[in-house]
């Protein structure tokens, strides 16, 4: 398999994981700073993702501004460069989890606010009791989660320090 394949492999599975379905430019963008071994110019990345200076322009800004890519001048060159940050996968890693601590807020605050049985019409009572178990299930997973990573920033600086 050649890199490019792995390029577009890796791409593919950034748009999977993304909550919002994810932008296939941004994620090629960030693929193809992932792969490089020197920052690249905005020029330099239109030329290899086949795209306009300008929409990768657009989309290394908000790579930027999410703390996934990095600007960087040279004295001898006007052009800015860009390369991937140093903890891209744990920025990566802290932006689902946010994700997923909004989700746990919102269903802490349905079930706080979960109406009280009197309050159903009969007919819906099945419905009301299957649907706050399910939320309960949602709730209880996403705490579990949370519980079990507590504290994994600091064991993956130690794992990654050790295999430097």
């Amino acid at each position: 398999m050649n890199l490019q394949k792995l390029q577009d492999r890796f791409s593919d599975e950034l748009v999977k994981v993304s909550a919002d379905g994810g932008n296939l430019l941004a994620a090629r963008l960030f693929t193809l700073l992932l792969f490089s071994s020197k920052p690249l110019s905005l020029q330099e990345m239109a030329n290899q993702l086949e795209v306009t200076k300008a929409a990768v322009s657009i989309r290394i800004r908000d790579l930027e501004a999410g703390g996934l890519s990095v600007k960087k001048s040279k004295i001898s060159d006007r052009r800015d460069y860009y390369y991937v940050a140093d903890d891209n996968s744990l920025i990566m890693a802290e932006t689902l989890l946010a994700k997923m601590k909004q989700f746990l807020s919102g269903t802490e605050s349905i079930l706080a606010n979960w109406p009280e049985k009197s309050e159903i019409q009969e007919d819906q009572l099945d419905d009301y009791h299957v649907a706050k178990k399910r939320i309960q299930d949602f709730h209880l997973i996403y705490q579990l989660v949370f519980q079990r990573i507590e504290g994994i920033e600091d064991e993956w600086r130690s794992k990654r320090g050790n295999n430097g």
